[in-house]
């Protein structure tokens, strides 16, 4: 059949475009394959199987996952409420942040004008081996014990030697250097404890911005043992004061004994004399 309307389009010279038209129509209608119905249908069949387990998945395990979701939803209204009462009951933030804010101004403003008041330079001596002791007085410091020794004897002179002193006098003045001594070295030691208290009430301070809601406690507790460590300080220091105004007493009536004991050998000697 195509070769005859070939040959029939051909002889007719008058309409050579159509009978080329029509042959590639024909050609493409040969060529084009027929609608495969059989797999079109097995597709559907597919697609209508997943619309199936779709609903199964809707009727049965959505239901649960609403519950699920709800319960959730319940789970975080209860924390919800817990977090608002601790940050609204318990531990206001708002509260906590203008306690912050107060502590920032009082250390700001405080601070600076007590290291100046600690820092004030009250060092008087001008000659070199009173400026030596004072230096070494004033240093905050127990481990200069032995340079504190050396600069107090080259300040305060040393023991006169038996041959140049009544013995008892020379007992009198040990022991005045000794309790000397003793005091200003208990004054060395309560400077170094008010150092460190000084440092542990700054590092308190800074801990007091920085620390979380319910850690006041701890802090709190940290500065009770300062305290209490200088108040044993202080009480050491009362105690010192109390055996330098013992000694100052024993001084002074070591003073009148020797006094007696000049008149009673004054009296001696002028009784040997008139005879």
């Amino acid at each position: 059949m195509l070769l005859f309307l070939s040959k029939t389009l051909l002889r007719n010279r008058f309409r050579p475009s159509i009978a080329v038209l029509l042959v590639a129509i024909l050609c493409f209608l040969v060529v084009l394959p027929q609608p495969a119905h059989a797999q079109l249908g097995g597709f559907g069949s597919v697609i209508g199987a997943v619309n199936a387990v779709i609903g199964i998945i809707n009727k049965t395990i959505g239901p649960l996952l609403q519950t699920g979701i709800g319960i959730l939803n319940g789970i975080n209204q209860v924390t919800q409420a817990f977090s608002d009462l601790w940050q609204k009951v318990v531990y206001p933030l708002a509260l906590i942040n203008r306690a912050l804010s107060l502590a920032h101004q009082l250390m700001t403003t405080f601070t600076p004008l007590a290291l100046s008041i600690h820092n004030i330079n009250v060092l008087s001596a001008t000659l070199p081996n009173p400026t030596a002791l004072e230096s070494v007085i004033r240093d905050r410091s127990t481990g200069t014990f032995s340079t504190f020794d050396l600069d107090f004897r080259q300040t305060y002179q040393p023991i006169p030697p038996p041959t140049d002193i009544n013995p008892g006098d020379r007992q009198r003045v040990d022991m005045s250097d000794a309790m000397s001594m003793d005091v200003l070295k208990q004054l060395k030691a309560s400077d170094q404890v008010v150092e460190q208290t000084l440092q542990a009430a700054s590092m308190i301070e800074q801990e007091a911005t920085q620390q979380a809601p319910g850690s006041a406690a701890f802090l709190s507790g940290e500065g009770m043992i300062a305290a209490v460590e200088n108040q044993a300080t202080m009480q050491r220091m009362l105690a010192a004061l109390l055996r330098d105004e013992a000694a100052v007493l024993a001084q002074s009536n070591s003073l009148l004994k020797r006094h007696a004991d000049a008149a009673s050998q004054f009296r001696s000697d002028s009784i040997s004399a008139v005879k």
